[in-house]
Parts: structure tokens; C-alpha cells; sequence
């Protein structure tokens, strides 16, 4: 459920047109304590196991920690090591406390943890749910893809009926070739209306995207629609996928997190697994292009305010993570 402390600032934040969105991340990222603590007690922090582009010097979980602690990232000897998926050197490091994380379809080893921070919806005081969006969205801003962590949280402006006919039709950008589902779905679309497949798999139009989220959101903002299909279905598993539809200004066609829509909000994307064929799917998509009212109408639904799951107020993950050290 959203946080008392963060409904009060966004009603007030959002009353007023014209608001600084910098002062929306701030309280997003660090909450109602930035600058009123006194001295700041000191935090070793080790990170293992990430994926080789993690910056361990630049990250989100420094972003969110580094105004409660006066941080140092050490290699071993830390007082709390985030620990992910991509290897074992954890299992050689000495540590105080060990928190897991992963945006993986992974279940979290609680046992072998003294925290742990994944998608799931795990009823234990020892787990923090942190849809990977979440990270990802501090990510964007980070690369430049985005001016503001706050951006998928402002009320989204539909395209003019100009900048709706220059957009082109939908955008297919993956390289894993294991989605069946997406991989189904694609030539289903795109032979009733051309898709744009611009990455490494099921490529068809000669040049592929480079890797990044600013390359990723700069050709999504092309494009009227764009593919969201997650690499798996499982309750809770929503990454990034639909938050980079979202931050170009695309509506995502979705498949993947059975409760999207208990932290999505309904009409701000399509979900193809609601149509009981890929047919009416298809019809449906096809119908809603020809239409800029209809089109229009998703857009102007904002995602994540007014859903029952708001997990863009980080710092609440921040207060969790103090507490257990």
C-alpha cells in the first residue's frame, strides 16, 4: 500500500502545476529526513555477485543509503554485503550482514540470508519486495535517458495528433531468443502491420540497437507501440521491460506478471493474455492505432499513481534495510 508519508507529499506535490521534479526525487529516493540528521554513523558496503556492467561506485542502493550512512565500498571485511545472482564470490567474503538481491525469476534464499530483496511476494519480516522497475527507473535517470527518477511517476502528456502520425507503428527490440511466448506473438503482428524488430533477435530491419537504456528509449520514443513481453510468467516477475515503453511515451503490449494489475494501472497498457486469442489480441492492437482517441485514452492513463502497489518512494526500503543492520 502506498506510505502515509508518501501520499501526503504527492497530493501536495502533484496539486500545484508546475512542481520541481527534482524535489519530487528527493523525497522519492531519501524521503522526509534528507539534510536532518547530524552526523552520519559509517557504513562498509560490499556488493558481489552483480552482473559485470553494476557500477559498485554509482549504483541505487548508494543513492537511497548514502544519506542515512557516511558509505565506503570495500572488496571484503564489510559491514553489510548486497549479494546477487552472477557468481559465488560471496560464499569467500566476511561480512556483518548479507542481504540477497536479484531481479531474476529466482526465489529468494531466506535461509541463507540475513535480508533479502527480489519481486516476489514472500510474507517474511526477512524480505523486501523491490520490483526491478524500481531500480531501473534510478538507472534511466542515471544514463540519461530520462531527466528524474520521478518521471514514470508524473502524469504522462498524450502525443498530439501530429506526433501520433509521425511515430511509426510498434517496436520489437530483444536479444534473448528464448521468449516463446513474444516470439509467437511477433509474426502474429507483424503480418497484419509491419513490426520494427531493431535488436539482435528476429532483426528485420538491417541495423540493431546498441545496448543501453538511453539507445533503447530514444528508438521506443519512434514508435506508437512497443513490446513488453517478460522472458517468463510468474506472479510478482515485472522488470523493466514495460517502464521503458512507459518512459518513451509508447503504450507497452504486455505479457508476462499474471497481477500486473495490482501495481499497473488498467488502460495504461495492453495485455495480450486477456484476449483469448492472438488474433483478438491482434485485432484489438490494430483497432486502438487506427483511433487517436483510443489511443489517447492509454495514454493518458497514469501507471503507477492511484494502484494498490507504489514502490517509487525507495526510501522505505532504505528505513527497512536500517533497521535490520
Amino acid at each position: 500500500m502506498l506510505d502515509q508519508r508518501t501520499s501526503a507529499f504527492l497530493e501536495e506535490f502533484l496539486a500545484k502545476p508546475g512542481g520541481d521534479p527534482e524535489r519530487l526525487d528527493r523525497f522519492l529516493l531519501h524521503g522526509p529526513y534528507r539534510g536532518r540528521r547530524g552526523g552520519k554513523p559509517r557504513l562498509k558496503l560490499a556488493f558481489h555477485d552483480f552482473w559485470p556492467e553494476f557500477d559498485k561506485g554509482t549504483n541505487f542502493f548508494i543513492e537511497i543509503l548514502s544519506s542515512r550512512f557516511d558509505l565506503s565500498v570495500v572488496e571484503d571485511d564489510s559491514d553489510l554485503a548486497i549479494v546477487s545472482v552472477f557468481g559465488g564470490r560471496h560464499r569467500e567474503a566476511c561480512s556483518r550482514r548479507t542481504l540477497f538481491f536479484t531481479g531474476e525469476n529466482v526465489r529468494p534464499p531466506l535461509d541463507g540470508f540475513d535480508m533479502a530483496v527480489s519481486f516476489d511476494r514472500v510474507d517474511d519480516p526477512r524480505h523486501y519486495r523491490l520490483p526491478l522497475y524500481v531500480m531501473h527507473a534510478y538507472e534511466h535517470m542515471r544514463e540519461g535517458a530520462v531527466p528524474h527518477f520521478c518521471s514514470p511517476v508524473l502524469p504522462p502528456v498524450p502525443p498530439t495528433r501530429a506526433a501520433f502520425a509521425e511515430r511509426g507503428f510498434c517496436a520489437f527490440l530483444y536479444k534473448n531468443p528464448n521468449g516463446e511466448r513474444r516470439n509467437r506473438f511477433f509474426p502474429a503482428l507483424d503480418r497484419r502491420r509491419r513490426v520494427d524488430s531493431v535488436g539482435w533477435h528476429l532483426n528485420n530491419t538491417g541495423s540493431v540497437v546498441k545496448m543501453g537504456w538511453l539507445s533503447k528509449i530514444r528508438v521506443f520514443e519512434r514508435y506508437r507501440f512497443a513490446f513488453a513481453f517478460e522472458n517468463a510468467s510468474h506472479p510478482g516477475y515485472l522488470t523493466e521491460k514495460i517502464l521503458d515503453v512507459f518512459q518513451a511515451g509508447a503504450v507497452p503490449l504486455y505479457w508476462g506478471d499474471p497481477d500486473l494489475e495490482r501495481e499497473v494501472a488498467v488502460g495504461s497498457f495492453i495485455d495480450v493474455s486477456r484476449f483469448a486469442t492472438d488474433e483478438e489480441a491482434v485485432d484489438h492492437i490494430l483497432a486502438v492505432d487506427d483511433d487517436y482517441d483510443a489511443y489517447c485514452a492509454h495514454r493518458a492513463v497514469a501507471p503507477f499513481l492511484g494502484t494498490e502497489e507504489f514502490y517509487f518512494d525507495a526510501y522505505r526500503l532504505a528505513d527497512w534495510i536500517e533497521s535490520r543492520l
